[in-house]
């Protein structure tokens, strides 16, 4: 081997837990680029995490790569936190790193995106020049209408009628078009800053004197300007050169309010998204400029946190208790909890921000020797706003259409004020189950232990869980009967029902069946801001950090369900939802007010969210978790088995559990157990928690399970994760 043939450690994105060897073959190449090698009989992308001038295979067995890109990925900081991350979440290093590469680089497609371009007529283009073109060419001619009246983006024209270069191509010829790239118009002045309060004055104030590692929760009640709050503290950050603001939303739906109302305030800073919304060349367009620093603030969901920023000086999570922080699949990793680790190993401030902090990050705050910094927001931010008056409704009290004769006077008078209603129901469909009232059918997934739900407006029978869907029936499969019903409702039967009892309303339903395309949250926004949205109803996309202004009545349907659950988690949960979506009503100077159809109008969550008294709430569930020994008073991680065969996944788990029980630790094992949807997607499934008063020795104990499953015979035949401090059981 000569001097230049260094040894290269390769990330490749395989269920293997280490790094792959190759030699250089004369490249140069440097530790973040990446490279295309052969793997068996395929070439694929892969990752180069460290050079080397030495292996444990001989140089003689050792490949070459193909080719090396000059692009480099991640640098020293970003690959010290991808191999923590693989080693606290128990996932192979190659699969963590490629997990989180946009997916045109994987797939080698690494062009950078395209300028859009914007024609404008010439003085030769003109009415009579149109008179004389040909009648035949009929989309030239529809074109040069078009741009006689104004100067048209690339992307309207394409809209406008088929082969649309080749109509600019002849229209060039004729001189009549001239075309120049494409810069969105950016607003001269910011956006007015509103007047901060007292509270909002100091919290500032002591966050900006912190210039180290830090991490900052901020609990401010519905409404009280935590946004603002962030806003005013970027704005400080921003004045000093080289500097990078990451923020982290918990959802997409969150992203387009947010993004219009940082770019107001901050127009002459470059500011990107990062969420499933945008197509992979946007995407990888956004997550290039934050690599290169050009874009100063970087707002984006989970997978956000893995963003290289080279001048990264402050990280913000806002609503920090909300579940879709974790992934529940691959990589199952917390971005909250890997934003904490990526602030502590760069030595720059977290703040972390919401109305109902979760049990850890609260614990965190006030016992754990105060290792957060907490901070309080007690009042709402607009003068003479107040938090909505909340009530429980008896359902007794309802009508046949599930809706209750207290909510739907409470809508007709909002109605009749020109305000808006929100009616909240966290179920989407028509009805959760299809029945048949002669034999007791009901409608089941034959994929999942889980029903099939009713989805009147495509006529279709939908599973929520693994995407099975079919034609709705009108006979039993059993009986024959046709007397079939659809049980329960969701959130188009509710949208169905108001349109009944308030037919001249403007009703819109926003769940994930609505809300596919980009534009569909921004122009909800749009309408409701307009007011031409008298009545939303909406799933849990709408519960948290929207301002609709004029909206001043939220009323909340079937909020039981959640106090059937056998996750230990369930009433914090459901106390963050309610109080999330009750924060909807009243932002602005109109009073507000939220009512709560239940069965159980006494149950201690419902008592504490209508006194809006989170502190004493949380207080008593962290009694009740110190006492049951469950987080955050205790570590916790379950093994997750699916498997084709009932008996070898059954096996596989009992033979693990045998195993573990048999090292000697301090970890709590429990017995295996199947979970709530025993069979999803074909797979049957099993899981084993664990429990731990120590951190440290819980990891211990799960390095050594997950050698003896890549050992165990059956390996191939199922499939296995593990799940460190899982939120879902």
């Amino acid at each position: 081997m000569n001097e230049k043939q260094k040894i290269l450690k390769v990330a490749i994105n395989v269920p293997i837990n280490q790094l792959f060897d190759y030699l250089s073959n004369d490249i140069t190449v440097k530790t973040g680029q990446y490279v295309t090698v052969p793997f068996g009989k395929r070439k694929i992308v892969g990752i180069v995490c460290a050079i080397s001038s030495e292996s444990d295979i001989h140089p003689s067995k050792l490949k070459p790569i193909i080719a090396a890109d000059n692009e480099i990925i991640f640098d020293v900081s970003m690959f010290k936190l991808l191999n923590f991350v693989s080693d606290y979440y128990h996932y192979p290093i190659g699969q963590t790193i490629m997990s989180v590469v946009p997916i045109r680089l994987k797939k080698n497609l690494n062009q950078y995106k395209q300028s859009e371009l914007i024609y404008q007529a010439t003085p030769i283009l003109s009415r009579e020049f149109i008179e004389q073109l040909p009648i035949r060419q009929t989309r030239i001619r529809k074109v040069a209408e078009a741009l006689l009246k104004r100067d048209i983006r690339q992307n309207e024209v394409m809209k406008l009628v088929s082969n649309w270069s080749g109509c600019i191509d002849q229209l060039k010829a004729y001189g009549c078009v001239k075309s120049k790239k494409y810069e969105p118009e950016i607003p001269q002045l910011a956006a007015k800053p509103p007047e901060l309060n007292k509270e909002q004055r100091t919290i500032i104030k002591e966050l900006l004197k912190i210039d180290n590692y830090q991490a900052s929760l901020i609990y401010g009640i519905t409404g009280s300007g935590k946004t603002e709050v962030y806003m005013q503290l970027i704005k400080n950050y921003l004045e000093h050169k080289n500097t990078q603001v990451l923020v982290l939303v918990p959802e997409i739906n969150l992203t387009p309010q947010l993004e219009n109302r940082f770019r107001s305030r901050f127009p002459d800073k470059s500011l990107v998204s990062l969420h499933s919304h945008l197509s992979d060349i946007e995407r990888l367009d956004n997550w290039r400029k934050a690599k290169s620093g050009e874009a100063r603030i970087l707002i984006g969901t989970r997978l956000s946190v893995f963003t290289p920023m080279p001048f990264l000086k402050l990280i913000i999570v806002d609503e920090e208790h909300d579940i879709s922080f974790k992934q529940h699949d691959g990589l199952r990793y917390n971005a909250r909890d890997v934003a904490m680790v990526r602030a502590k190993n760069t030595n720059i401030p977290i703040i972390l921000g919401t109305a109902t902090p979760s049990l850890e990050s609260w614990y965190n705050a006030n016992y754990k020797d105060n290792k957060y910094n907490l901070l309080k927001l007690t009042n709402r931010a607009i003068k003479n706003s107040i938090l909505p008056k909340i009530e429980t409704i008896l359902v007794n009290d309802k009508t046949k259409y599930g809706i209750s004769r207290l909510l739907v006077d409470a809508i007709n008078n909002r109605l009749k004020r020109k305000e808006q209603s929100l009616i909240y129901i966290n179920r989407r469909g028509f009805a959760p189950v299809l029945f048949c009232s002669n034999c007791n059918w009901h409608s089941e997934c034959k994929r999942c232990s889980s029903k099939l739900v009713v989805h009147a407006k495509t006529n279709k029978l939908k599973c929520h869980h693994c995407g099975f869907e079919k034609e709705l029936i009108h006979s039993c499969p059993d009986c024959n009967s046709s007397d079939l019903r659809p049980l329960g409702a969701g959130t188009q039967k509710i949208e169905e029902v108001l349109t009944r009892l308030f037919p001249k309303a403007s009703i819109l339903r926003v769940d994930r069946d609505t809300t596919r395309s980009k534009k569909s949250l921004s122009l909800l926004y749009e309408k409701m801001n307009k007011r031409e949205i008298d009545i939303l109803v909406g799933t849990q996309m709408l519960a948290k950090g929207h301002d609709f202004p004029f909206l001043t009545l939220v009323g909340v349907l079937d909020a039981d369900n959640a106090l059937y659950s056998s996750d230990y988690r369930a009433s914090e949960k459901l106390f963050s939802q309610l109080l999330q979506v009750s924060g909807r009503a009243g932002r602005a100077d109109i009073k507000g007010e939220v009512l709560i159809q239940t069965n159980f109008p006494n149950n201690p969550v419902f008592e504490a969210i209508k006194k809006n008294s989170y502190e004493s709430f949380v207080e008593k569930l962290l009694q009740e978790r110190k006492q049951m020994d469950l987080p955050p008073y205790s570590f916790t991680a379950i093994l997750r088995v699916e498997s084709k065969q009932l008996k070898q996944g059954e096996k596989f788990i009992m033979e693990t559990a045998k195993y573990a029980k048999s090292l000697k630790n301090n970890v709590i094992i429990y017995d295996p157990l199947r979970p709530t949807i025993e069979r999803l997607n074909s797979y049957e499934r099993f899981q084993l928690f664990f429990q731990a008063k120590n951190r440290k020795e819980l990891q211990g104990l799960l390095k050594k399970l997950r050698f003896y499953m890549t050992e165990h015979p059956l390996v191939n035949r199922i499939k296995w994760a593990l799940d460190i401090d899982p939120i879902e059981f």
